[in-house]
């Protein structure tokens, strides 16, 4: 006889992916388990790559939260970016680049974006079977995203159900189960990457200022392919840059409480 399918939803705790949990069991869909991909900034320090308030509210809440529904949760870990950083070119990069290392990810060209999808490719190895089905939190308002399903082994609960990103937050909220980033952010992600706006980087530079140092540290690092750190700016520009932009926020706050 035929394998039963294992039906595994991908999770990265974002509203969708945690709503698609919620309505499998609401509905009764079959679930086998969820697996979250955690982007690591350095694994032999055990630090995640992920926004630092969201990877605690994962371990501390969601997924104790999701095991005592019954949800088996497990939690595989990517290729680490310091490995990618400190990475050297080899003979058959242009010669003022050989030997040199890698540096900061280039914006919109991000060498960790296929690093998760790479990470459940090996965790589906692991547990030997192929005959996965897989949940994926897409919204039935993301009919581009949806049409990227047809014809794979992935399904969409949220538009099964016709469920909205809005929807998506609400289920989130019904069961205690919207991760605080979406206080100050409106997306996941690594908190390093160039492509985050100045105030994410301003809340990192001020809220976390050990992982800040880290990318200070890195950038003073001489023997990189190339310095830059956001899109055209190198790590120091940008720095005195998100500097001043606090500076002229604390004297806005300043200029409020006079009148």
């Amino acid at each position: 006889m035929e394998q039963r399918p294992l039906y595994i939803a991908s999770c990265s705790f974002g509203k969708d992916s945690i709503a698609t949990i919620l309505l499998a069991l609401e509905h009764n869909e079959p679930l086998d388990r969820a697996v979250f991909a955690e982007v690591m900034f350095d694994t032999e320090r055990n630090i995640s790559g992920e926004i630092p308030e969201h990877i605690e509210w994962i371990y501390s809440t969601a997924i104790p939260k999701l095991e005592s529904m019954g949800v088996k949760v497990d939690v595989v870990r990517t290729k680490d970016y310091m490995s990618f950083f400190h990475r050297r070119r080899g003979e058959k990069s242009k010669p003022e680049y050989r030997g040199r290392k890698e540096g900061f990810v280039i914006g919109g060209k991000c060498r960790l974006s296929g690093q998760k999808a790479e990470a459940i490719k090996r965790y589906y190895k692991d547990l030997g079977t192929v005959n996965v089905v897989q949940y994926i939190g897409i919204a039935i308002d993301e009919p581009k995203r949806l049409q990227g399903l047809e014809g794979t082994n992935k399904i969409s609960l949220l538009a099964k159900y016709g469920y909205t990103e809005a929807d998506a937050w609400r289920k989130c909220e019904e069961y205690g189960l919207l991760s605080p980033i979406y206080d100050t952010e409106s997306r996941g992600g690594c908190w390093f990457c160039p492509n985050a706006s100045n105030k994410h980087f301003m809340r990192i530079y001020t809220k976390y200022p050990h992982l800040w140092n880290e990318l200070r540290i890195m950038s003073k690092d001489e023997n990189l392919c190339t310095q830059c750190f956001k899109y055209n700016k190198r790590f120091g520009e940008y720095e005195a840059y998100i500097e001043k932009r606090l500076q002229q926020e604390e004297n806005k706050k300043k200029q409020l409480k006079l009148f």
